[in-house]
């Protein structure tokens, strides 16, 4: 009998070790806080994307993924003269459209890897991923001084 019960001792003690170290993702909660990624260079259109993204609970609460003009620093999603080339040349999606995809699916799915790239926003999705990933860093460790990424260009 207490060959038994030191048995069961050792196997629930065993699982809850495993169980208290099996969590990756709870080990590695983002700090609350406002954090920000951008693009160390304007791209070869002059825009200069940034994400801005806010912790509460230790979830991604709030996402924006836009791009900033060089020439005056307007916003990418709010220029439609750029939505009317995007949907002139036959694109079935724009900047307003394929950042909001970017923001909503990194809210839902809480990790950059497993949002969807956007069709016709290729670029720019893996531009987001890329960015969101030196991000999650300070995420992890609370600092929210602005990450500044080379982005890799697609060739």
């Amino acid at each position: 009998m207490k060959k038994t019960i030191a048995i069961a001792v050792s196997m629930l003690t065993v699982m809850g070790l495993m169980a208290s170290c099996g969590n990756n993702a709870e080990n590695e909660a983002y700090q609350d806080g406002t954090y920000r990624v951008e693009a160390q260079d304007f791209d070869d259109h002059g825009w200069k994307e940034y994400i801005n993204v806010t912790v509460t609970d230790g979830k991604i609460s709030e996402v924006e993924f836009d791009a900033l003009s060089q020439e005056d620093g307007h916003k990418k999603t709010e220029d439609e003269e750029y939505k009317e080339a995007y949907t002139g040349a036959g694109f079935e999606t724009y900047p307003a459209d394929y950042t909001e995809k970017l923001e909503n699916g990194l809210i839902e799915k809480q990790d950059a890897d497993q949002v969807d790239t956007v069709a016709g926003a290729t670029n720019s999705s893996n531009a987001f991923k890329q960015m969101m990933k030196e991000l999650e860093k300070n995420m992890k460790s609370g600092d929210t001084n602005t990450v500044v990424v080379a982005i890799a260009s697609e060739e």
